[in-house]
């Protein structure tokens, strides 16, 4: 009965093609039918990437533990395909065996070492899930994570009895490069003849059985990245990390934001079906960490089961936030608010971008967060009454800050700052922001800057009471008609000045003007004031001669100077060359830093639910046993002066702008002077 192998072997394959597709197909209809998203450029920078996130698996070794663990199993698993496809061909073609060729003998010694690699890589992630237990697998789906590992342990273990019966019937005596396996062969060195045989059969449809299922099992289990993975970071965004966010055709869109299953882009889908819930994401959002009902991982999770449920035509699940809340039905097929994401989930995001740095598939979170703030905000008003407020004032001042455009300008009082007007050829504007114009506790940041650059004799001017808001704000709340609409007026004030260079103090303007103002015809060069002074610095036009004292400082890293725009090194740099100071790192830092709580318009809104994103921040300073913060961002100043002065902690704690300690450095008036003495009458 040699031909029932080959005929079984047929069978196998076409009913497990069946079931997959079967499960798979709707999800993959559904990408075809998608909103489109042109991914394909670059295909060289592409392969990089893939050789670098997925081949290196660089971002799951940043945790060695479980880093570890997957890359065993991930290498193994790719050379299992070698083996698997050799077990197909010994059921479809009896008489072969690969193993009794020479030239197969490098290959099968290392599926037999990545075979207990994959052992080992399984035992080291039972461990850190059942033992170990980390606060990043809550929510994930622990019998899914179960069933998994269970049916990567029988695939790798049916392996190594389909070669070790061999071994152990002497099938192997011309070649036998397989040490485990040769190992395992004497569990069976008792067996004789036909029994051996029957074994090695029964191991190799085992074997091929539980491939079967496994592939079965996969189409709907959130190992789906294993097929998934490698084109998902193959057809990563390529822009600029600050460029995260697409530009709405205002007037063409049929509809604004994502509020549907059937709105997503067919990109968006792969993102939800190459989550690995690994929680990497979890960990290091503030929101979450803070107890927000926001996680990054359970946002796409539940994205990912309502499209699931929409692509396959099931009823929708719930929110893993509402779960157990009394509430209306479910809603019609595809929606997405507050059933599937609530709404206090989107207000909650800062838009730090620590969700997208630490995701090992590239998965991107906070462009799928703002599209459905869009939604919100464009075709249903809702919005957070403080962040309304905001936007009214944007609208109607020209900054979210409530206040007269005519005292823009009070943080020059005395000054001698230089106007645009006046100066039309100056090298530099020095665009301001609304945040270190209209916040008094900015003042200093702004007047520091002034009088470092005029001491470099740096050519430069501002706007004064042309400038208005440049509109990221609205943008990060979803309000992209107010941001095309600021933009568009800040953009043809620009071009009829002539500005073509400008320095900001605030990461949010200057990741706004630099990064996503192309897309509006705006082109500029844009420098934030730490990169200018950082390179005045090297020049030898600025020079650190007065020091601070023996200063110990740690730096705190605006998300969007470092996460977004990767410029971690010239804050740090101004500092150390500053006499005295001692330079303290804060236990998460640079990449990993941890957010002040401001960004994502955050900064207009009451924060409720759990602790205040910006106190944890400050005693995560404080526990560098600094005497200063450092600040590079006017928002961040903001949020650490509120933390520092509602914890009692000013007698141990201060915190400034890496300017006005650059400034103080070098022995520079910035301070406006005193106010003159009421006069009493007697």
């Amino acid at each position: 009965m040699i031909w029932l192998n080959p005929v079984a072997l047929v069978v196998l394959v076409a009913v497990t093609g069946f079931l997959f597709w079967k499960r798979l197909g709707p999800l993959v209809t559904s990408m075809r039918q998608a909103q489109p998203e042109p991914r394909l450029d670059h295909p060289g920078q592409r392969l990089r990437g893939v050789a670098v996130f997925v081949l290196g698996q660089k971002r799951l070794l940043r945790w060695p533990f479980s880093g570890i663990a997957h890359f065993l199993i991930f290498w193994g698993f790719v050379i299992l395909n070698v083996e698997i496809l050799q077990a197909g061909l010994e059921a479809l073609v009896p008489p072969l065996n690969l193993e009794q060729q020479y030239w197969w003998g490098p290959v099968a010694f290392l599926q037999d070492l990545l075979a207990a690699a994959v052992l080992l890589g399984l035992v080291l992630a039972a461990l850190n899930r059942y033992v170990l237990r980390p606060s990043r697998f809550q929510g994930s789906h622990q019998r899914d994570a179960t069933v998994i590992l269970v049916l990567i342990a029988v695939v790798i273990i049916t392996q190594l009895g389909l070669y070790a019966t061999q071994i152990a019937a002497g099938a192997d005596q011309v070649v036998n490069l397989r040490p485990v396996s040769a190992a395992v062969a004497n569990l069976f060195r008792g067996f004789h003849g036909e029994s051996i045989w029957a074994w090695h059969e029964f191991f190799l449809w085992a074997h091929l059985l539980v491939v079967a299922g496994f592939l079965v099992y996969l189409a709907r289990s959130k190992h789906l990245h294993i097929l998934t993975a490698v084109p998902n970071v193959y057809l990563r965004s390529l822009e600029p990390a600050g460029r995260h966010l697409p530009l709405l055709d205002i007037e063409q869109a049929d509809h604004y934001g994502l509020a549907r299953a059937d709105q997503l882009t067919w990109k968006q889908q792969l993102d939800l079906a190459t989550c690995t819930e690994c929680g990497r994401c979890q960990v290091h959002c503030p929101a979450f960490n803070t107890g927000k009902p926001l996680s990054p991982k359970l946002f796409i999770t539940d994205l990912r089961d309502a499209w699931y449920a929409q692509a396959r035509a099931e009823p929708p699940p719930r929110s893993y936030w509402a779960q157990g809340e009394p509430g209306a039905g479910p809603p019609a097929a595809g929606g997405l608010m507050d059933w599937s994401v609530l709404e206090e989930t989107l207000w909650s995001c800062t838009t730090c971008g620590a969700c997208v740095e630490q995701c090992p598939v590239l998965i991107e979170h906070v462009p799928a967060i703002v599209e459905m703030r869009r939604s919100l905000v464009l075709e249903e008003s809702r919005m957070p009454k403080e962040a309304q407020r905001a936007m009214e004032s944007l609208e109607q001042r020209g900054n979210p800050y409530q206040l007269a455009q005519s005292t823009r300008m009070r943080w020059a009082e005395g000054l001698d700052v230089p106007l645009l007007a006046d100066n039309p050829k100056a090298e530099y504007l020095y665009w301001v922001g609304c945040a270190t114009a209209f916040d008094e506790a900015n003042w200093p940041a702004a007047r520091a800057t002034v009088a470092i650059l005029k001491a470099a004799k740096v050519s430069f001017a501002v706007l004064g009471q042309e400038e208005t808001c440049n509109g990221d704000p609205a943008r990060r709340l979803g309000n992209e008609y107010l941001f095309q609409t600021q933009a568009q007026e800040v953009v043809g004030r620009l071009e009829r000045r002539g500005v073509r260079r400008i320095i900001a103090s605030c990461p949010h303007c200057f990741n706004t003007l630099s990064r996503e103002y192309p897309d509006l015809g705006g082109n500029y060069e844009v420098v934030h004031h730490t990169q200018l002074l950082s390179q005045l610095l090297d020049a030898g036009r600025i020079h650190l001669t007065k020091g601070l004292g023996q200063s110990r400082i740690t730096y705190h890293d605006p998300c969007y100077l470092g996460r977004w725009n990767q410029e971690y090194d010239a804050p740090r740099h101004l500092l150390e060359a500053i006499p005295g100071v001692e330079l303290l790192e804060m236990a998460r830092s640079r990449g990993e830093s941890m957010c002040c709580g401001a960004g994502g318009g955050r900064i207009f809104m009451e924060e409720s639910g759990g602790q205040r994103i910006n106190r944890v921040r400050v005693q995560q300073a404080q526990e560098t046993g600094a005497d200063r913060a450092a600040v590079a961002c006017p928002f961040c100043a903001t949020m650490f002066q509120e933390g520092i002065s509602s914890q009692a902690l000013g007698d141990r704690l201060g915190s400034a702008d890496v300017a006005v300690l650059v400034a103080e450095a070098m022995g520079l008036d910035y301070l406006p002077p005193p106010a003159p003495a009421e006069v009493v009458q007697a």
